[in-house]
């Protein structure tokens, strides 16, 4: 569900209700002049004179009357009349004044029927502040302030506007609460609080706290038939948790927990045979109405039997009313929510199993089973939706089939464990999802899932986000898993194919491997893998993850990858580890994890170790860092060690090595001593060394910058470059740099023929209408540079000054073609730039030239007569006795053309109705009498079809029945 729905929803509602407060607290004022006080201000003509009390009213009305009193002579807030402008009906306001009266300041927020429309407005210069109203079990307070003056509008139709100034409203009630039955089901909150904020720099948002929220899911008698006791009426409930749902324009509604519609509960229940798999607090819509809903997730097994059941997100929901009949939470339409998932399983050896069916979150369902019948382990996960909202019907397979241990034998020690394969319709792969799976090491989420039924929710969810709906998708592909050294190494693989063109290839993959046994293993590393083969791009694309490996209980992590783009953005990429700290990534190039290793045994000892290397099309880098923290109880020592070096062949080897290094004394969670280097060596010859180092004891910091060069620059100069103008002179006299473009359409109806298609793409001739290219990837054109072939040269700029075809123009105004060039190999690159350019650019490479004016040959006659050929009819079939010694028998024989006739095509039989006319408004073609027939054209005719018409002189005419409008 979308939050921003959700809370168009409650602001639907709750404009309603204002509306009916509005207008009610109207009927029951007084005629009420303009406030005296307001003159001069920005208030006059729009603040009325104030009412003596509040009076009773809908639900809204008497919230307010709860919260703030009953807003007599001598409260802070007082009840007015409103006008916002001129002629516009009478509203109602309530306004904030200064403790010393209308000169400090007023904050007013009035209220008009029609929409409503809501005003605030506070006067320049306020600073109001409303002291701790307590109201019975109500508590109010606020603080507004505006320098410059804050008047704004919102209601229906108006565009949202930044705040003014700032405003903190917050009103608390404390006691208990409860909704549902006496007994449970139910919830209850021991007080809440609603906060209203708003900011120039920050939308206004309102946050509603439910504080020590308590929810039971089952009645008292079942939970204790349960033994989940029987203490309180909400026995079998929730720890008291408190929780808060945040409303802005931004983010919508939603829970400030999670960001989202749900929030989990502490929710725990392990009794004999009945155990709880999480809980949650959600905000749901059912018919349009918002409904506040506690949802659970049970397993429970039947004493005795091999069989447990299991319930997902099973449990109660409340409307949440805002009506002018009531307001919050109604308790008397407590309802059951229908469970997302139903699972089974036995175990009855030598069978075992079970299966779920579930709902999913885009409105379709989804099942797995998983059987062991010993000899053989069958699995599938199927994702069915239908048709919606214009999407076609959809589903996803993913079938296996593992072999009891050790498997079938493929000999040199390696088995085949496993077999299965992928199916799906209108679906499509979604790389970025995919990649988050192989980056989490959870790929076999969508291979061979272990222990499938008990983590339904997670495997259903990761095939819906890997391989969404797309219309006029189909996926295929095989599903494999092989072992090796009796399952000491595991590897599981699958080729997803996406059909039809474009056609893409994916490949998913995860090797294990864990010693010494592959159970209870103390090395165990994991290599999760996605590679990816777009022939359309092209782009060869792939990334393995170590995430869930570790050596003794030390985790190991890092991410690889390798990239190989062409086309319009061409790149070249392959890293472990990631990139330099400066460097920008190109595009759809992922941020990766550092390969990194943690020496953690605890007991206050720590030892991390990360590294990275990576290749690009125009930098080299390396780089790592060791930290050291060996403290007990915030008292030990401190320490690291990092470089982030980049190398340059340029094609004088070059580098620069940034090192930072330290260590640090530390007490009771307090530095007492500390020293710090960071520096940067550049070289060689010369050398260039600068950085700082830092000296700390106590609250005495010392720090020294230093900037020190030494050596001598090399004794052999860099080599220049040759001149550019014999390479661009031999690039442009090859033939594959001058092209004649066919036009995208042609101008008559002449067709060539195969031997003048031929010509044409030999370029022996040229199609009169073609357009002549012209382009190199020498240099680039109008641009100045200052290298070439990454030698440098003196800076120059080549451009294409006049082009001769035919008659000579100027190459200004001819149309440039981009072409790729790498930066390096033109430009003088800084260090930063090396980091941060991209691979490739596009700058000029040629133009591209019309041919007018261009002299063509001598023209020839060309046959454009055709002929007509009729195929000869078949002959009758004919029946031959057999020969053998069954004489009665006889077969059909069939002629060669009758077998070529059976594979063509049939052609469909078209016959041509004669039209049917309809009589129509001249207007607007509107259909007024179907199907009218004309004996012949005369007058008479069309008078008879005029008398017809509910109006024999309106204006129609008579139209074919295709013409008229639906």
């Amino acid at each position: 569900m979308d939050p921003h729905e959700l809370l168009h929803q409650f602001a639907d509602r709750l404009r309603a209700v204002a509306q009916d407060a509005v207008e009610g607290l109207v009927h029951q004022l007084p005629t009420l002049g303009d406030e005296p006080s307001a003159a001069g201000t920005v208030l006059a003509g729009r603040l009325l004179a104030v009412h003596d009390r509040l009076p009773a009213g809908n639900p809204l009305v008497e919230l307010v009357r709860e919260a703030l009193g009953d807003l007599k002579a001598g409260s802070a807030v007082r009840l007015h009349g409103w006008r916002r402008a001129p002629q516009a009906p009478i509203g109602v306001a309530l306004v904030l004044t200064g403790p010393s009266g209308a000169a400090a300041g007023r904050a007013v927020l009035g209220v008009s029927p029609g929409g409503p429309v809501f005003d605030i407005v506070v006067t320049p210069g306020a600073a109001l502040t409303l002291p701790p109203t307590v109201t019975g079990p109500w508590r109010a307070e606020a603080a507004i302030a505006s320098p410059g003056g804050w008047d704004t509008t919102f209601g229906p139709g108006t565009p949202p506007t930044t705040p003014g100034g700032t405003a903190t409203i917050r009103i608390t009630r404390t006691g208990r609460l409860a909704a549902g039955m006496t007994d449970g089901p139910g919830i209850s909150v021991n007080g809440l609080a609603v906060a209203v904020t708003a900011a120039p720099d920050a939308p206004p948002a309102i946050e509603i706290e439910l504080r020590e929220l308590n929810a039971a899911v089952l009645p008292r008698a079942l939970a204790k038939l349960v033994g989940a006791g029987e203490s309180s009426p909400l026995a079998g409930g929730s720890e008291p948790v408190t929780v808060t749902a945040r409303a802005d324009r931004d983010n919508g509604l939603r829970f400030t927990r999670t960001g989202t519609l749900r929030v989990p509960l502490p929710l725990r229940l392990n009794t004999p045979g009945v155990r709880t798999r999480g809980a949650a607090l959600e905000l749901t819509l059912d018919g349009g109405e918002p409904r506040l809903a506690v949802s659970v997730s049970v397993t429970a097994a039947l004493p005795g039997l091999p069989l447990r059941a299991s319930l997902d997100r099973a449990g109660i929901d409340l409307p949440v009313v805002f009506s002018p009949e009531r307001l919050g939470i109604d308790p008397h339409r407590l309802g059951e929510l229908f469970p997302d998932g139903v699972g089974t399983e036995l175990t009855l050896p030598p069978v075992s199993g079970g299966g779920v069916v579930r709902r999913t979150d885009d409105t379709g369902y989804a099942g797995l089973i998983s059987i062991d019948l010993s000899v053989l382990q069958i699995q599938a996960v199927a994702v069915f939706r239908p048709p919606a909202k214009g999407a076609p019907t959809s589903f996803l397979v993913l079938l296996s089939a593992a072999f009891p241990a050790p498997g079938v034998q493929l000999g040199l020690g390696f088995a085949l464990d496993a077999v299965g394969g992928l199916v799906g319709v209108n679906r499509r792969v979604d790389v970025t999802a995919l990649r988050q799976l192989v980056g989490d090491g959870n790929a076999d989420r969508v291979l061979f899932p272990d222990h499938a039924v008990e983590r339904a929710a997670e495997i259903i969810g990761s095939l819906g986000s890997a391989y969404p709906v797309a219309s006029g998708r189909l996926l295929v592909g095989p599903v494999v898993r092989l072992t090796w050294g009796g399952r000491i190494v595991s590897l599981s693989g699958a080729l997803i194919l996406e059909l039809p063109a474009p056609v893409r290839a994916v490949l998913i993959g995860r090797l294990l491997v864990g010693l010494p046994d592959p159970v209870v293993p103390l090395i165990r590393l994991q290599a999760s893998v996605l590679g990816r083969i777009d022939p359309g791009v092209p782009v060869v694309e792939l990334l393995v993850s170590l995430a869930g490996s570790w050596i003794v209980g030390l985790a190991v992590r890092g991410e690889m990858y390798l990239l190989v783009r062409g086309g319009r953005q061409p790149e070249f990429v392959l890293s472990a580890g990631g990139f330099h700290p400066r460097y920008t990534r190109p595009a759809q190039v992922p941020a990766l994890r550092r390969l990194q290793v943690d020496l953690a045994p605890g007991n206050g000892f720590g030892l991390r170790m990360e590294a990275y290397f990576a290749v690009t099309s125009n930098a080299v880098m390396f780089g790592g860092e060791v930290q050291l923290d060996a403290t007990i109880a915030g008292c030990g020592v401190q320490g690291w060690l990092g470089l982030d070096a980049l190398f340059v062949f340029d094609p004088v080897f070059a580098f620069a090595v940034h090192v930072r290094a330290g260590v640090a004394v530390r007490a009771f969670g307090r530095r007492l001593a500390g020293v710090g280097l960071d520096f940067t060596l550049e070289g060689p010859a010369p050398w260039h060394a600068f950085g700082t180092g830092s000296i700390s004891v106590l609250f005495w910091d010392v720090e020294l910058d230093f900037d020190i060069r030494w050596g001598s620059p090399p004794a052999v100069a860099q080599p220049g470059g040759r001149d550019p103008l014999g390479p661009v002179r031999e690039a442009l006299g090859r033939s594959k740099s001058w092209v004649a473009e066919r036009p995208a359409a042609e101008r008559t109806a002449l067709t060539f023929t195969p031997a003048a298609v031929e010509r044409l793409a030999r370029g022996d001739v040229v199609h009169p209408d073609a357009t002549l290219r012209v382009s190199q990837e020498v240099i680039p054109l109008g641009v100045p540079i200052s290298r070439f072939e990454r030698r440098p040269v003196p800076v120059q700029k080549w451009t294409i000054k006049e082009v001769t075809l035919g008659t000579p123009r100027p190459a200004r105004g001819l149309p440039s073609l981009p072409e790729r060039f790498v930066p390096g190999e033109f430009f003088d690159l800084t260090e930063d730039q090396q980091l941060s350019t991209p691979a490739f650019v596009s700058h000029a490479g040629g133009v591209r030239v019309g041919t007018d004016g261009v002299g063509l040959g001598p023209g020839h006659r060309v046959a454009d007569g055709y002929e007509t050929g009729y195929e000869p009819p078949l002959p009758t079939r004919q029946f031959s006795h057999w020969p053998g010694l069954f004489r009665h028998e006889s077969v059909l024989s069939r002629s060669t053309a009758e077998r070529l006739r059976r594979w063509r095509t049939p052609l469909a039989a078209v016959r041509v109705r004669p039209p049917t006319l309809s009589v129509v408004g001249a207007h607007d073609l509107s259909p007024l009498l179907q199907d009218v027939s004309l004996v012949n054209a005369t007058a008479d005719a069309w008078e008879a079809v005029r008398e017809q018409l509910d109006d024999p002189r309106a204006a129609v005419q008579l139209v074919e029945s295709w013409e008229q409008r639906a």
